[in-house]
């Protein structure tokens, strides 16, 4: 694969308007569905968006901000709210629901960066059609669901879902996680000695991107950061090992010149998930009835969901499968595949061990983190699949791309399912 440039851009006819109005298509076509679906919701006393607008956000303005505050100490996406409706005098339901549109625009833009630099950086054409829809697919796309097979008894339940649209916090830290998982991979190149891929700059500068945004995802949500961080640090530790058994004395460099100045960039997003667990476990907050993390049987709290958890894996995860499964040496050399793998890995981990004690052990929080670890290797896996595409040659290969591009829109189908019925759409079949 070889370095782009602006003379032979891989997206056709890049920095015409008029090209890029199938993005804005799409974009446009996410924004009204994201905010149908949020208009919908909000009526609803036992949905998040809800509990959101009408508790946390209540108690932003209600006796004082600081009780506010514990009650939802990641209040990213409620500044947001608050800023249209306090601020611009907007309904505070109209605010909700373009809050959430913003963020899923945010995803969306950001898969769309993320593809772009991906095609300029391996020489692959896009049209922006294409380039358009595979965005709108990555932020939309839902798990297989198929009750009689007991693998989640509705809508996604026990088989869980990268795009939980349900849920504004969680897609209010998406576009930050995204944009995290581009400039760790630029980092890790850059420590090898190699151009970037997705953004410009120095290692300061990606260094310094890659806190501000880490930071800002914490903000939102700390689940994202609770699986990143370790898995970044996993991988490190293990260039560490590999470098202390060479021993040629690059492990000393590589502790002070990478994994030190690694751990710098993830200190002011650790500090605000400090700060916010303080207010979940000391000062009671919105996690009163709890008893703090605890270590759980594996994969105890998952079973609350599913009685098949391989089935539930392969219903949300088969077009990463496919391709792990068909092409696994090239996937695991590239640093796209080793980060999105480790990723997923990190967040099973903490889904099938951890837990909060008392009432709130069958909510599932800690599923969060691997709802990150999922978006990380579809996206890694999709990067991979593009590449693989345009290397195709033999039947068989041709064949696996067309296995891939089926499932690929099996998860979007299933994806218009989800949205279909949040907005009372019924002219879907099963």
């Amino acid at each position: 694969m070889k370095k782009g440039n602006s003379s032979s851009n891989s997206i056709l006819s890049e920095g015409f308007v008029s090209d890029q109005l199938p993005v804005l298509f799409f974009a446009l076509i996410l924004s009204y569905l994201i905010y149908g679906i949020s208009m919908k919701q909000l009526p609803d006393e036992l949905s998040d968006l809800n509990g959101h607008v009408y508790v946390y956000i209540a108690t932003f303005t209600g006796v004082s901000p600081v009780e506010g505050w514990k009650m939802a100490p990641y209040f990213l996406w409620h500044a947001f709210v608050l800023l249209f409706n306090k601020v611009l005098n907007i309904p505070v339901d109209v605010s909700a629901s373009v809050t959430c549109s913003l963020f899923a625009l945010g995803s969306y833009f950001a898969s769309v960066f993320m593809i772009r630099r991906w095609c300029e950086f391996s020489d692959r054409k896009m049209s922006h059609v294409l380039c358009g829809f595979l965005a709108f697919t990555l932020t939309v796309l839902q798990p297989v669901w198929i009750e009689y097979l007991d693998a989640g008894s509705a809508r996604g339940i026990g088989t869980f879902s990268m795009n939980p649209l349900f849920n504004p916090t969680h897609m209010a830290a998406r576009p930050f996680a995204l944009c995290c998982f581009m400039l760790v991979i630029d980092l890790f190149r850059l420590h090898d000695g190699k151009e970037t891929i997705f953004f410009r700059g120095n290692l300061r500068r990606i260094s310094i991107l890659l806190a501000v945004f880490l930071f800002l995802s914490a903000m939102a949500k700390p689940v994202f950061a609770e699986m990143f961080i370790p898995a970044v640090g996993l991988m490190m530790l293990a260039g560490l090992f590999c470098r202390i058994r060479q021993k040629d004395g690059s492990a000393v460099s590589y502790l002070t010149k990478v994994l030190l100045p690694a751990f710098l960039i993830a200190v002011p997003c650790l500090l605000c998930i400090l700060v916010q667990f303080l207010a979940y476990f000391l000062f009671g907050g919105s996690y009163g009835g709890g008893e703090g993390i605890v270590i759980t049987g594996w994969l105890e709290v998952w079973s609350f969901f599913t009685e098949n958890i391989p089935l539930s894996v392969l219903l949300g995860m088969s077009f990463p499968i496919l391709v792990i499964v068909t092409d696994a040496r090239n996937f695991l050399k590239t640093g796209t595949g080793q980060l999105g793998l480790t990723s997923y890995i990190v967040g099973f981990l903490e889904c099938a061990l951890l837990g909060e004690g008392g009432d709130k052990l069958s909510h599932g929080d800690f599923i969060w983190p691997m709802l990150f670890g999922m978006l990380m290797l579809w996206a890694a896996a999709l990067l991979h699949f593009l590449e693989m595409e345009k290397r195709a040659a033999g039947t068989s290969s041709r064949i696996i791309m067309i296995i891939g591009w089926i499932l690929i829109l099996i998860h979007l189908h299933y994806g218009f399912l989800y949205i279909s019925e949040a907005l009372g759409w019924n002219f879907f079949l099963l």
